[in-house]
């Protein structure tokens, strides 16, 4: 439960507050042991709660979710009775603090609603059994199969909390291996630097709705043997030139992952790069995905606008 003061709740919407105070704050301690085991049960209890939404979000959108291969990857294809098949595509990679969290999340089956475009949202190996770099080149192979199937059409790759930064990573790798690139970014609540580093990992530590503390911890098995430094474990540390697609990022004053979209910033303008970055006031890491949330859907149609405006030029 998170007490406002006064001034704290003034800026922020009814709904915000309503589920700010109703929020359980998110940590395991550091003497409970994150085995494979206690990683399965998180799994089996956060999705038992996301499929009942998720189901939701199918029904109110009229969607379809149909697997896909491509190169070996798994998938779906998720499409609604409005979407255009003719146009751009999104390439979706799902949050999940690296170890849950399925292809049908709700970032997903929102995108696919609200933007009436087909989103290939990537199944990857989540952690412990799958680490860096391996499912970054999976997913990137995911693209690539996405991107012979549609040709010259625009895709957009979107990501939230541990898929956006995976979809960073992504990105950077598919530069080095000359691989067309995405004509944008959606970044939603990204972690890109999962080493530690940053201010809002220490002051947002009992602010957000969860530890930073618990998500390096989980992070850790991702990262694995790998520096967590490395740019394919946190492509905050990459190389970024002009070549880095127009990117959207978005997050909240309480998020704990506030500081990479502050410094991610910084060296998208310092590569000439077309960014932006919405920082909604009072929100929470991953606000983004509440279907009704004021804030939550004013930051998604910000995002397809974002979409819109740099894919129009290219199809």
């Amino acid at each position: 439960m998170t007490k406002l003061q006064p001034a704290q709740r003034t800026p922020i919407s009814p709904a915000a507050r309503q589920m700010l105070a109703g929020f359980k704050y998110i940590n395991i301690p550091s003497f409970v042991p994150i085995t494979p085991r206690f990683v399965a049960r998180i799994r089996t209890q956060f999705q038992a709660g996301e499929d009942v939404i998720e189901e939701g979000l199918i029904a109110a959108g009229q969607l379809t979710t149909t697997p896909v291969t491509f190169n070996g990857v798994s998938g779906l294809k998720i499409t609604g009775p409005q979407t255009n098949d003719a146009g751009p595509v999104i390439v979706n990679v799902h949050g999940g603090g690296f170890i849950m969290g399925t292809a049908r999340e709700r970032t997903a089956l929102l995108a696919a609603t609200e933007t009436n475009l087909p989103v290939y949202s990537v199944t990857y190996p989540l952690a412990p059994e799958g680490q860096a770099p391996a499912v970054v080149q999976q997913v990137l192979d995911f693209y690539r199969g996405v991107r012979a199937l549609v040709g010259d059409r625009p895709i957009v790759m979107s990501g939230s909390s541990a898929g956006s930064g995976i979809a960073a990573a992504v990105v950077e790798q598919a530069h080095d291996q000359q691989v067309p690139l995405p004509a944008a970014m959606i970044l939603f609540c990204p972690a890109l630097d999962i080493s530690g580093n940053g201010d809002s990992a220490i002051f947002n530590e009992k602010r957000d709705v969860g530890s930073a503390k618990m998500a390096l911890r989980l992070a850790k098995l991702y990262i694995g043997d790998n520096d967590p430094c490395a740019p394919v474990v946190s492509p905050l540390y990459g190389e970024i030139g002009a070549w880095f697609p127009p990117t959207f990022m978005s997050t909240g004053t309480r998020d704990i992952m506030l500081s990479n979209v502050l410094r991610f910033s910084d060296k998208l303008q310092a590569a000439g790069v077309v960014h932006t970055a919405v920082i909604k006031e009072g929100m929470w890491h991953g606000f983004n995905w509440e279907p009704q949330l004021p804030e939550a859907v004013a930051t998604r149609q910000a995002a397809w606008q974002f979409i819109q405006a740099h894919t129009e030029a290219r199809h």
